[in-house]
């Protein structure tokens, strides 16, 4: 197995994605904690099943939108994306991706959730 990635079943090596989240909290106004986790790819996977895989398998504590409206149209998943503003929703992710997600402008409610 290469440290770069994982075996799966028929042999081959599948990177994770690495997804660092930037999380703090409206009342507590110090520096933001980073959260790092490692996340089996899989075919298909948006920034949206990443946030619930870590929010279901993971970290339950997690503030995130979970509403989706599945078209990119609704604009309620819109997050920070290593800088750039993407929607969670309609935003695939490659085999080895390094991802920073922070919320987007605005008050933080707590770690990616802001008022908009």
């Amino acid at each position: 197995m290469d440290q770069a990635g994982r075996d799966d079943k028929l042999g081959e090596i599948q990177k994770d994605v690495e997804v660092i989240i930037r999380r703090s909290d409206l009342h507590t106004p110090a520096i933001p904690k980073e959260a790092v986790y490692a996340i089996p790819y899989s075919e298909g996977m948006t920034l949206h099943s990443v946030l619930e895989y870590i929010y279901t398998v993971l970290d339950p504590t997690l503030a995130f939108r979970r509403y989706k409206c599945n078209r990119g149209i609704c604009m309620s998943c819109v997050v920070s994306v290593n800088g750039r503003k993407r929607q969670a929703c309609s935003t695939f992710l490659n085999p080895g991706d390094h991802l920073l997600i922070e919320p987007t402008d605005g008050p933080v409610i707590r770690d990616l959730v802001t008022v908009f």
